[in-house]
């Protein structure tokens, strides 16, 4: 197995999951690491005489802040497509399994459930990227899709943001509306994990990973204050029209085929939370 983007956010969770085991491999971008070097931007470097056949390619790694992807364009393009199509294309020549990490984003605003037999209709530039990779490789047997929607945990950016504001006595700023299928990033690891197991059992190229409630950014705060940061205080504030250019206000993603993966419903936030904070 292995994890392309193993530092980052989710990455690391799964190399935690997975400390000790054996046949694991990380890889960085910057070659004095230790991990296995690998360039989303060169593919081409990369030493594909690691890969066996039915090895899982997590692939976790990409330019994923909107913002950046449409102020940025080529470079974000040179990673979230050509270099990322190209190293899939090379895993799948190995005979490799491919299980590649989307977003929600990629279906649009939608106010209403969907799951997924749903259209991609995706909304900014990280969207288009995402799904035109998803267009490109979706119908080959080795290759899979997580679309992700906000994925929560005491070291998500909002979570701590609201965690500093309760700490230091301030009042934190809560944009609203924005609306997500939040989910714990340990369901996320756990089907990274389950699927690496039961690949073949799961009869869907596309699985979409969200909680089990729609939540706004309000609803966040007002549960976290509820439950584990009772010194926390917040106001709404509305966004500038230039923020949701890029960001869909609501998206309201069920799931089919995560509860299969899991072998259970996925994690309200509310026990998330208490796991994150008695950790």
């Amino acid at each position: 197995m292995i994890v392309v983007g193993a530092s980052g956010y989710i990455g690391k969770r799964i190399m935690a999951r997975l400390a000790g085991t054996p046949d694991i491999w990380a890889t960085s971008a910057k070659p004095d690491s230790g991990g296995v070097q690998l360039n989303l931007a060169r593919p081409g470097d990369f030493d594909y005489g690691l890969i066996r056949e039915n090895d899982l390619i997590v692939l976790a790694a990409a330019i994923s802040s909107p913002d950046v992807c449409a102020n940025q364009q080529d470079f974000a393009r040179s990673v979230n497509v050509t270099g990322t199509s190209q190293f899939i294309e090379c895993c799948l020549k190995c005979k490799a399994r491919v299980l590649f990490f989307s977003s929600d984003t990629v279906y649009g605003a939608a106010t209403e459930p969907i799951n997924e037999s749903a259209p991609m209709v995706p909304a900014g530039d990280y969207a288009r990227m995402k799904a035109e990779v998803e267009g490109a490789f979706l119908g080959h047997i080795g290759f899979k899709s997580l679309r992700l929607s906000y994925v929560f945990s005491r070291e998500d950016k909002f979570t701590r943001y609201l965690a500093d504001c309760a700490k230091s006595s301030r009042k934190a700023e809560v944009f609203h509306p924005f609306m997500r299928r939040v989910v714990h990033r340990d369901d996320v690891v756990e089907a990274v994990l389950r699927l690496r197991e039961c690949w073949s059992d799961i009869n869907s190229p596309v699985v979409n990973v969200g909680g089990p409630e729609l939540l706004s950014r309000w609803d966040l705060a007002a549960m976290l204050k509820e439950t584990v940061m009772p010194d926390l205080e917040y106001t709404v504030v509305e966004p500038a029209d230039e923020f949701f250019l890029n960001r869909p206000k609501a998206i309201d993603m069920d799931s089919t085929f995560l509860p299969l993966v899991l072998g259970r419903p996925p994690r309200t936030i509310r026990m998330a939370a208490q796991v994150e904070f008695s950790l």
